[in-house]
């Protein structure tokens, strides 16, 4: 076993760090952990603006960031611990992701924690998700992970989050809710995220037989930095990736279609053919109004577009 203690905490390095990792070692079994500026990710087949409550995150410097792993929206913050795990594929999907939850699982018990896994492989305390997970798998090899809760911030994860409010049309993956707790809260635990990223990992060493540490070299950041700049931090990649969708915004006034996370065509009000050709992202759609000098208060469907 191969143990990676990342201590970078920008999303688009270390979600460019596990594809990396994923293509380097062919055959070895790797673990690693690692913590996230606060970010909302999202899963590869999304549909971003029917995921993600993007103003809030705009108005609170959150990024969004898209993973190449299924399932549902996340988020990280500090108070997040995430781990990733990287193994041979038995060829089984649903075997695969139970295998690939035992080490956590073990790892989480053995620190007093009295988690269960639910149905849908999550990590649960009293019937309420403190840790989600999912997986991508290539060529006999599963990059596994989760993010466990153990003092995030609930208001935010919460709030980036809201988009209940929204009505597409679109062939997609969908985020199922959950309720969630922060571990810390439940076990009542005297200290921090980063005491608690120890614990894992000392648990870790004890946990694995022929375990060693891997030390990120400078080609091996330089080459994750240069992915991270080429496809993890583009907008093509976050919101380019999204499904063809349609967004109501009023059913008789409102209507855009949005291929490639970029609005295509508009039916309704005229005023809202200034934003085709833009990514449904809010500084595309503040930048827009800005320029053509669009008064936002005089038009409720602006504001409902700069509002996603």
């Amino acid at each position: 076993m191969i143990f990676i203690n990342n201590k970078i905490t920008d999303v688009y390095f270390n979600l460019s760090l596990e594809e990396y990792i994923f293509e380097k070692f062919k055959k070895d079994d790797i673990f690693i952990i690692w913590r996230n500026e606060p970010s909302v990710i999202i899963g590869k087949h999304q549909n971003l603006p029917q995921e993600v409550n993007m103003k809030y995150c705009y108005d609170n410097k959150i990024k969004i960031a898209r993973r190449i792993s299924g399932g549902g929206t996340v988020f990280h913050d500090f108070g997040n611990v995430n781990y990733s795990y990287i193994t041979d594929s038995t060829g089984d999907t649903t075997t695969d992701f139970k295998e690939c939850l035992k080490p956590m699982y073990r790892v989480l018990k053995n620190l007093g924690i009295d988690i269960s896994i639910s149905e849908r492989n999550d990590f649960r305390i009293n019937g309420k998700k403190i840790c989600g997970h999912s997986q991508f798998v290539r060529k006999k090899r599963i990059l596994h992970h989760g993010c466990i809760l153990f003092d995030a911030n609930l208001q935010d994860l919460r709030l980036s989050l809201d988009v209940k409010n929204r009505k597409f049309i679109c062939n997609c993956a969908k985020s199922v809710p959950s309720k969630v707790t922060n571990i810390k809260e439940i076990c009542n635990f005297g200290f921090d995220s980063k005491k608690f990223l120890k614990k894992i990992e000392n648990e870790i060493y004890n946990n694995f037989d022929k375990i060693s540490l891997y030390e990120l070299s400078d080609e091996d950041i330089e080459k994750t930095q240069k992915l991270s700049e080429e496809k993890y931090s583009k907008k093509d990649w976050i919101y380019g990736q999204s499904p063809k969708s349609k967004l109501i915004l009023d059913e008789n006034f409102g209507i855009l279609d949005v291929n490639f996370g970029k609005i295509t065509e508009t039916y309704g009000d005229e005023i809202l053919k200034n934003f085709i050709g833009n990514y449904i992202e809010t500084g595309e759609i503040l930048s827009v109004i800005n320029e053509k000098k669009l008064i936002v208060e005089k038009n409720y469907l602006i504001e409902k577009l700069i509002n996603m």
